[in-house]
């Protein structure tokens, strides 16, 4: 639920520079504010002090190492803030992964997901498309 015509997004990524990236794009949003949480230790209170709206969790590339498990992050917004509705980054060549975003949409514990190849401006719109669902 959107608050004082505030929306807050959360970014959970791996990769500093994409943080950087798609902060600048989402900000270009009207009455919309993101922050960003690193480190899965600070993760559930960054989430009840800053309340995001919205979260943007990336499903990191393994190259060979075991799959990280991004629905664990997934569940822990969701157990501090039940109402935040939460988004994957899935590269598209990992079938694996892919298919860990369907199952995850189809069990409704995300709402939707988006691959890498996503642009910054796609990205903050279909953010943005998220918050006006209800």
């Amino acid at each position: 639920m959107v608050t004082n015509g505030r929306r807050t997004v959360m970014l959970t990524l791996h990769r500093r520079l994409l943080t950087v990236i798609f902060t600048e794009a989402i900000e270009k949003r009207p009455r919309t504010e993101v922050f960003a949480e690193h480190e899965i230790n600070n993760l559930t209170s960054a989430v009840k002090e800053r309340k995001p709206d919205v979260a943007l969790v990336e499903v990191p590339e393994r190259n060979g190492t075991p799959v990280l498990n991004a629905l664990v992050t997934c569940d822990l917004i969701k157990d501090a803030r039940p109402e935040c509705k939460i988004m994957l980054m899935c590269p598209e060549a990992d079938k694996e992964g892919v298919g860990e975003c369907i199952k995850a949409k189809r069990e409704k514990r995300i709402g939707d997901f988006l691959f890498y190849d996503a642009t910054p401006e796609f990205l903050a719109a279909a953010l943005e498309s998220m918050l006006s669902v209800e």
